[in-house]
């Protein structure tokens, strides 16, 4: 590649964490926009092989877990604060099978309900190919 010009990857809009690997070779992992990477001196003349591990933000498991019914007892509810388990539930103790098959979680403080909404999800985009030149970037 000339030395001045660039080409970068830019990923657009991505919700939450993204792995990314360019004909088999790390790039890295990004948590936070922007989801920009220069690729140059990672491509090959022909065909390039971009692989992308997208992993969204954990609440919306959580909130889909409260679509189902509970299989533990809630204590107190505070609110906008949350609410925790009451006891550690028989199954738990006894190192029993879950009852719920739908609950995939399990955690002592719950701060979604029902009826959160849930967050954005997934790669977005536009995915593009930009080329730069060093004074760009």
């Amino acid at each position: 590649m000339n030395g001045e010009k660039r080409i970068c990857l830019d990923l657009g809009v991505l919700h939450d964490i993204v792995s990314l690997k360019v004909n088999g070779k790390s790039v890295g992992v990004d948590w936070y926009p922007p989801y920009e990477y220069d690729v140059t001196d990672l491509l090959k003349p022909g065909t390039n092989l971009f692989e992308l591990d997208v992993t969204n933000n954990w609440a919306n498991r959580l909130i889909g877990d409260e679509q189902a019914p509970a299989d533990f007892e809630w204590g107190a509810d505070r609110a906008d604060k949350g609410r925790a388990m009451k006891a550690f539930p028989d199954w738990f103790i006894k190192d029993q099978p879950r009852p719920s098959k739908d609950r995939k979680a399990f955690l002592l403080w719950y701060y979604h309900r029902k009826d959160s909404k849930l967050n954005p999800a997934g790669m977005i985009g536009p995915v593009q190919l930009v080329f730069k030149s060093f004074k760009q970037l």
